[in-house]
């Protein structure tokens, strides 16, 4: 966690200078750029990490390299997916099939697209000593890597922004951060180095158990990026600039509980099931604890000093991302839920990840465009922040086949957003006077 955390600080600071350097329409083109890659490589993620951490044959070296050579060539078909995207972008905006102020209809994007993605093709090169340093809670060099890859890449950013104020700065850094951090997965993380071979049973168990990855994942990406997806095609990308700067907050803390979903509560769940099953009720509470904790109270602290937190941190042109902050910040109280994706794939029931996932989309795209159609660009952003509401059901009845629910505890976490808000507006009374100053 403390990891993360330092890794979101250098994230911030890069953004606040960035967003001094450059224009608010730059963020936009590059949010569409990144859910292009984040969707192409979503939909070919087999579960290659996951496997790896869960399966029994997860420290053999024959079955790594397998993993290895599976991810090489997962990471040549990203790249190929993502250009093939940004030519028919290209084609259709040329066509006229996009609204001329539309984020799809900037002319660097094709480009941008082709440039950025080419990073998975080196991160296809990751050593897979990153996966089995999961697999044993080996966390704090993991964090290592990726804050050393973070911060080589931001400078990156910031050096070449500020020297040429253009877009391209992310596109170089990106690619030289992902240089960093295979170099580092190979160098730096303890184990034997990989090499490309190939083993047929040991391609059979990665695929076998990554299908449903697969499927969660088609779901997953889809849901987790709709919402540029959509908005990328009825908005200026000044307003997805806005959006996304916005939207980035509520995900550096989303984020922060998502590393723990996956890098922490997934093997120990997997270990406690697996050794302990009685004890996985407890285990569960105690971890949706601390999570409903910080998640629930954020969501009042955002709602009520949205507005406070956006003028502090950037300059007046970038003033209307507070509102958007605000409503945004419903969407905490339900992404604390994702504890309980890592619980089902801990205990052995991925399905149920594509249930859940599948209907989390299809909500996703049914009510953004009738909340836009009906009410406008507000309206979409309170479907964004409450389509997640159509899976509480269902998580209550998986959970109720394991025993796992607790509604007395869902309603007491609730009593933390009154304290969040009202700690929010005291902030933003305490900074008023001084906001100008800043």
């Amino acid at each position: 966690m403390m990891g993360y955390v330092a890794g979101y600080g250098l994230r911030l600071v890069s953004s606040l200078i960035m967003t001094r350097l450059l224009v608010p329409e730059m963020f936009g083109v590059m949010a569409v750029a990144t859910v292009v890659q984040v969707v192409a490589s979503m939909l070919c993620d087999v579960g290659l990490r996951q496997a790896v951490i869960q399966n029994r044959r997860g420290d053999q070296q024959i079955f790594l390299d397998t993993a290895f050579t599976l991810q090489v060539i997962r990471g040549v078909v990203i790249w190929a997916a993502c250009a093939l995207c940004a030519v028919v972008i290209g084609l259709a905006a040329a066509e006229g099939w996009f609204a001329i102020d539309s984020v799809y209809a900037a002319q660097q994007l094709p480009a941008i697209i082709i440039a950025m993605s080419f990073s998975s093709v080196i991160l296809g090169f990751q050593s897979t000593k990153s996966m089995t340093s999961d697999r044993h809670l080996n966390q704090r060099q993991l964090a290592i890597v990726e804050l050393a890859s973070q911060a080589v890449g931001l400078a990156i950013a910031i050096i070449i922004g500020y020297m040429t104020r253009s877009i391209w700065s992310f596109v170089i850094s990106t690619l030289v951060a992902a240089v960093v951090n295979v170099i580092l997965t190979h160098v730096y993380l303890p184990g034997p180095n990989n090499r490309i071979r190939m083993e047929r049973e040991a391609a059979y168990e990665l695929l076998r158990f990554g299908r449903w990855i697969l499927v969660s994942s088609l779901f997953t990406v889809l849901a987790a990026n709709g919402d540029r997806i959509l908005l990328a095609g009825w908005i200026d990308p000044t307003t997805l600039g806005l959006y996304v700067l916005a939207f980035n907050l509520i995900l550096m803390i989303e984020g922060g509980g998502g590393r723990l979903f996956w890098s922490v509560a997934t093997p120990a769940f997997s270990k406690i099931a697996a050794e302990e099953p009685e004890a996985i009720r407890s285990a569960y509470y105690r971890a949706r604890l601390s999570f409903d904790v910080v998640f629930v109270g954020c969501a009042g602290i955002l709602y009520g000093g949205g507005e406070a937190i956006v003028g502090i941190l950037y300059d007046p042109r970038y003033a209307s991302a507070g509102h958007i902050l605000q409503i945004l910040s419903f969407s905490l109280l339900l992404s604390r839920y994702g504890l309980a994706n890592a619980l089902f794939l801990a205990i052995g029931c991925p399905q149920n990840l594509g249930l859940i996932n599948g209907v989390k989309t299809a909500t996703l795209f049914i009510a953004i465009p009738v909340a836009n159609h009906f009410f406008g660009f507000e309206g979409a952003l309170w479907a964004i922040a409450l389509h997640g509401v159509v899976i509480l059901p269902i998580i209550f009845v998986l959970n109720r086949r394991h025993g796992l629910n607790n509604f007395g505890f869902e309603a007491a976490v609730l009593l933390f957003w009154p304290v969040g808000y009202l700690l929010g507006i005291a902030g933003t009374y305490v900074v008023a006077p001084f906001q100008h100053l800043i």
